[in-house]
C-alpha cells in the first residue's frame, strides 16, 4: 500500500477590518500632521511676532519649535484618543466608509465622458446667449 501524502491546502479565510485598527490609524496620523503644523506655525508664528515687537529676540532654535510642537500634538493627540466619544465617532465612520459601494473604473469613464460632453455643450449654449445679447445691447445703445 502507498501512503502518498497529499499536501496540505491553506484555507484562506476573509480577514475582516476591524474599525477600531483603522480609528487607532486616523489618531496616529492625525497626531503626525498637528506635530508638523504646530511645529512650523511656532515657528513661523514666533519669527512673525518677534521680530516686529522684540527683533533683539530673533529666530528661535528650531529644535525648541520642534520639541514644543510635537509635545503639544502629543497631549492633544493623547487627549482626543482617550476620549471615548471621539473614538467611537472615528470607528462609526471608518464602519460607514467600509459599506461605500465604489464605482468601478468602467464606470467613472462614462461619467467623466458625460461631465465632459455637458460642459461643452453648456460652454456653447452660454457662449451663444452671451453672444447674442451682447450683439442686441450694442444695437440698442447704438454701438458699433
Amino acid at each position: 500500500m502507498s501512503s502518498a501524502r497529499r499536501p496540505k491546502r491553506k484555507t484562506t479565510q476573509a480577514r475582516q477590518s476591524d474599525p477600531a485598527r483603522w480609528a487607532h490609524l486616523i489618531f496616529v496620523l492625525g497626531g503626525f500632521l498637528g506635530a508638523w503644523v504646530l511645529t512650523n506655525f511656532i515657528e513661523e508664528g514666533w519669527d512673525i511676532l518677534f521680530t516686529t515687537a522684540w527683533p533683539a529676540l530673533g529666530r528661535p532654535n528650531p529644535l525648541s519649535a520642534n520639541i514644543f510642537g510635537i509635545g503639544i500634538a502629543i497631549a492633544a493627540t493623547l487627549f482626543a484618543w482617550r476620549r471615548r466619544a471621539w473614538f467611537q465617532y472615528a470607528t462609526e465612520v471608518v464602519t460607514e466608509v467600509a459599506q461605500v459601494s465604489w464605482p468601478t473604473r468602467a464606470e467613472v469613464r462614462v461619467a467623466t465622458i458625460v461631465v465632459i460632453v455637458m460642459t461643452l455643450i453648456c460652454s456653447a449654449i452660454l457662449f451663444t446667449i452671451d453672444t447674442v445679447w451682447s450683439n442686441v445691447t450694442d444695437l440698442l445703445y447704438g454701438i458699433e
